[in-house]
Parts: C-alpha cells; structure tokens; sequence
C-alpha cells in the first residue's frame, strides 16, 4: 500500500460484510474506485471460520415488528428470497463455495424438554407473519426420515437455508471483487476511522465515504469497538464417511440441522461427506477476538461430546479438524445497517453469528443507501439513518464476560440434570432460571 491514498469509497473490514458492499458499490458504480482494508489475511475472521449456514433469516427479527406484532409482507419477502438470490449472485460470478439449498432442520433431538422449544419456535416464526411453506411442523416419524438423531420429538423444518464452504465463499467473493477493479490491502490495520480519513499502519486513505465492517474483530481505534463484543463461537468435523454410515445418519437432502438446546448447535453435512458440529460459545479474557485458528482440547472435546450424544453411531469415527472464530455480538442483540448522509460513514453487521446471508443482504443495502438509491431493501426496519455513535456501547469489563460464562454455565447445568434425571424437577428449576436469562 502507497503512504497515502485518496479514493471513493473505503472499507474497512475483508469479511462478507465487506466484500459485499464492494461488489454492490461496483455494480452500482462500475467506474468507482473503492479501497478495502483488511487487518490480517481475507478470511482471517468469522468470515473464513463458519459453520457454512446461509440463512434467511436475522436473529432478532422480533426487534423488526411492526403494529400488530409480526414482520411485514416486504420484510418478509426479503428474508424469504435471500437464500435464493444470493445462489443465483454465486452461481453468476462463478463463486464455488459447494453451496446446496436443502433447507434447514431444527429439532428436538435429545430430551423431551426440547419438544415445547421446538413448538415455540414455530409458534414464533408464525407470530411473525411466516406460513407453511416457509416454516413446517414435522413429526417425529418425518423428523426421523431426515435425520436419525438418538430421541426423535418432531421438529421444524425450513427451506430458507442453504450450506456452503465459509472460507470458500470469502476467497471466491475477494477474487471476483479484485477482478472487478477494488484494491484490497491485506494486512493493513486501521487505528483510526474518522469521517473522511483512515489511518492505517502503512499509511492514510482519504475517502468521500467510508464503510466500517470489522465485526467482533472491532478492536480499539475503531468506531464499532465495544458496540460490538466478540463471542467465541467453534467447530469440529469428521473424517469423511461413507455412504453406509451416513444411511444410518440421514442429511440424504444435505439439509443442515440444529438441536433445539438453549446453545446453539450447527451442523451439516460437508461436500466431501464429513459431518460438521457448531456450537458457541465462550469468551476470552478482555473481551478479546480469537485470532488463533484451532480451539483448546477441551472446547473441541466437548464439540465432539454434543456429536455423540446426537448421533451415537458415530462412536469410534475420527474427528480430523476444528477450528473457531469470533462474531460480533450487539448489545441489542439484533443487527443492524446505518448510514449517516452527513458523515458519509456506515456500517453494517451485528449479526450474533447469523450473517453468513444477512451480510449478502446488508451489503446491498449499505451500498444502495451509499449511493443514493431508494429501494425496497433500504426500507427495511433494520436501516437507520444514524451515525455508529447510536449503538449503545456494553457494559465495562469483565462484566460481560461474567455475564456469558454465568449463562453458559446454567444452560450446561440444564443439559447435566436432563441428561442424567430426565424431566424432572431439578431440570425444571434449571429450566425455570434459564427461561429468565434468555429474556435478557
């Protein structure tokens, strides 16, 4: 990177948020010249460390309602029509990222508890507007025709969500931006982001606007630092398997598949036949990102411990890899896209691990707003025209962090008790807790 640079447009950040914005703007303004800064290596962050869901849908869509309580027809058809878009972009561009649209399983897969949590989760999705088609009931009967989990209760099933490879699609989006005319800088940080100007360690870009997209790798000097908390979220995956051990499994539609626990759990069935297991998520020391690719012994061990006691007839496969990463965590808990028209500064993300597809539709917005177009999609509830100083920053340290391992640690004491007594009263007291937590 040249001492100084002046351009168009700048962005901070090389994750999907990022690179989706650059590629928008290019579209929008082929003839633009747009600067992207990346700290470390594109994909270093959550961007290139995924559970490869890309879902249509946010977290915190009930933050989005409107009066009678559920999400509109616009807003609605924007997250239904996601999936299938952003395909259709990938597909278009040549982007490889072994990307299926099966659909998503979320079920009750272990205890009977998770039976009321996966009826509330479709009670919830219908509170919001969603019909039959988008999110359906199965029975335990169907839910064991997709996936032959160790207590099958019933569960949802959706077709908005598709799996893809997480660093595959970041490396094939950064080359077709590159291909497009937008100069990326990788390993180049930004210690200060002030409307107009970005100082960088090996240099000043001067920009007519500039796009903060760095997530929970938001680190000090940056405006989203503290308005965005890094949670550590992880993943392990099997040595290939053959076809008779995934007749025994299911995933024959490659539909990904989520346990109705209280800690989210992610999985799915990889293009080279491996079975991948997500689950968050805990929090270092500072509130730090974790830049470190492979998680401890211990997280991994305990991934491969929810593996089993999903599938038990995995007993005696080789868990080959892991690895974990950071998302960035509003203290809304809802994401969001802002502009500020006077600044000339926006930022988009907040996505508390949901942004593998939101960033696509992010991304698009932020560079619709950015250029002064008026569409369907800078409508949605999710965009203010505000500058980043109106997300409320978290509590001090290690406040936070007490927080989440406290929480953590009554959701593990829950899964303990129903794992050992079943539904009983202890459970339930534990359950009892948790259900006050998760309000807040």
């Amino acid at each position: 990177m040249e001492t100084d640079l002046a351009t168009h447009y700048a962005i901070v950040g090389g994750g999907y948020t990022g690179l989706w914005t650059a590629y928008f703007l290019k579209k929008a303004k082929p003839d633009a010249d747009i600067v992207l800064v990346e700290a470390q290596r594109i994909g270093h962050g959550a961007s290139g460390r995924n559970g490869g869901w890309l879902m249509g849908a946010i977290e915190g869509a009930s933050s989005f309602t409107d009066d009678r309580g559920g999400l509109s027809e616009a807003t609605r058809y924007q997250l239904t029509q996601l999936v299938t878009r952003a395909g259709e972009t990938l597909a278009s561009e040549g982007i490889d990222c072994d990307f299926h649209h099966g659909g998503c399983v979320m079920a009750a897969a272990r205890h009977t508890a998770q039976i009321g949590r996966a009826r509330k989760l479709l009670e919830h999705f219908r509170g919001l507007g969603f019909g039959e088609s988008d999110y359906q009931w199965l029975t335990p009967g169907e839910l064991s025709d997709r996936i032959q989990v160790v207590s099958p209760g019933g569960g949802v099933f959706t077709p908005h969500v598709a799996r893809v490879h997480p660093a595959k699609l970041v490396i094939g989006l950064a080359h077709v931006v590159k291909s497009m005319g937008v100069r990326v800088f990788e390993y180049t940080r930004a210690h200060d982001i002030q409307s107009g100007v970005v100082r960088c360690d090996r240099g000043t870009i001067s920009a007519e606007k500039i796009v903060v997209a760095t997530e929970g790798y938001s680190e000090s000097g940056n405006p989203l630092h503290r308005r965005l908390i890094p949670v550590q979220t992880g993943m392990v995956a099997t040595e290939p398997l053959s076809e008779a051990q995934w007749s025994t499994i299911g995933f024959h539609q490659r539909e990904t598949f989520a346990d109705c626990t209280r800690a989210a759990t992610y999985l799915q069935r990889t293009a080279d036949d491996r079975l991948v297991i997500g689950a968050r998520g805990h929090y270092l020391p500072g509130g730090l990102p974790q830049h470190v690719l492979r998680d401890s012994t211990a997280i991994r061990q305990h991934r491969e411990r929810i593996a089993l006691s999903l599938f038990p007839q995995l007993q005696g496969v080789r868990f080959t890899h892991c690895w974990g990463g950071s998302v960035g965590v509003p203290r809304a808990w809802r994401p969001h896209v802002l502009y500020d028209t006077e600044t000339g500064m926006g930022s988009a993300g907040g996505y508390v691990g949901e942004g593998v597809g939101a960033s696509f539709l992010f991304g698009q917005t932020l560079a619709e707003l950015i250029t002064g177009q008026d569409t369907e999609r800078t409508a949605m509830p999710w965009v203010k025209h505000r500058s980043i100083a109106v997300l409320k920053s978290w509590e001090p340290e290690p406040l936070p962090r007490a927080g989440l391992n406290a929480t953590m640690m009554l959701f593990g004491a829950e899964e303990w008790l129903l794992d050992r007594y079943g539904n009983g009263w202890p459970a339930r007291i534990a359950g009892w807790a948790c259900d006050r937590l998760e309000r807040h």
